[in-house]
């Protein structure tokens, strides 16, 4: 067992794997270039193809904080299969070991070994990674339009009470709408764009982001919240048109 400092190099790319790496305590960032593709913790593996074949490091293994990492040597692991392991168990293990070296069936693959897929954000996409600065930056703007809501909507209901004229009150609700236009933007790119960590893996194909999108969002809330309630109840002179922006509680909860 070897222990590691913060930023410290495990695996650097380029180099050759004589087996698999398991982290015991700690994380571990899995690096292509410098963008961080996956992060490791506690019984998380690492190229556990070597175990099997003879590879080269295509990604960097960098300790993000302090860490305790478990070497297992190929030659070692090849002593114990053989007198635990009859031939046909040793050779299906190995056999797919060499998929996952020349990319067959690679999201399963992936999930079995416990490596990141090769993939490096280019162009544009570099923003949409969940640990680029244009993410982060994004997330505050996010905080501060649900700050303005937490506080302008009950505001907004003084002005019911007291029977304040719609004129006196546009301000606030035309601001109310560029922050319900900017909360629209930002429901297109987490549908489509955004990139996520699901279970150690980077997830950037449309498909699968649309996928875990539905699964933790109400499609229904979000169509309901969407629609301007309050501004078609301006047009036919309602009273309590800020009533109907409560709805927008019920998708930024």
């Amino acid at each position: 067992m070897n222990v590691y400092s913060p930023k410290d190099c495990i695996l650097q790319r380029g180099e050759r794997c004589n087996g698999a790496l398991l982290v015991s305590h700690g994380e571990v960032e899995i690096l292509k270039g410098s963008v961080v593709e996956r992060k490791m913790q506690r019984l998380d593996r690492f190229a556990e193809e070597c175990l099997f074949i003879d590879k080269v490091a295509s990604h960097t293994v960098r300790s993000k904080g302090f860490s305790e990492i478990v070497f297992v040597p190929r030659v070692e692991f090849q002593r114990i299969l053989a007198s635990q392991c009859d031939e046909d168990h040793i050779a299906q293990m190995k056999n797919t070991a060499i998929a996952l070296s020349q990319n067959v069936s690679k999201s399963k693959a992936n999930k079995l070994f416990g490596s990141a897929e090769e993939f490096t954000p280019t162009g544009i996409q570099r923003h949409f990674h969940p640990s680029s600065l244009s993410r982060k930056i994004w997330d505050c703007i996010v905080l501060l339009g649900l700050v303005f809501y937490t506080f302008s909507i009950p505001l907004s209901f003084f002005y019911v009470v007291e029977n304040t004229p719609f004129s006196e009150t546009s301000t606030l609700l035309i601001l109310g709408y560029v922050v319900d236009l900017f909360f629209l933007v930002d429901l297109v790119l987490q549908r489509d764009y955004f990139m996520s960590i699901d279970e150690g893996l980077l997830v950037y194909d449309t498909i699968h982001i649309r996928e875990k999108f539905y699964m933790q969002r109400n499609r229904t809330r979000e169509l309901l919240a969407l629609i301007p309630f309050d501004l078609i109840s301006c047009f036919f002179r309602g009273r309590f048109c800020h009533y109907f922006r409560l709805g927008k509680y019920s998708v930024y909860d």
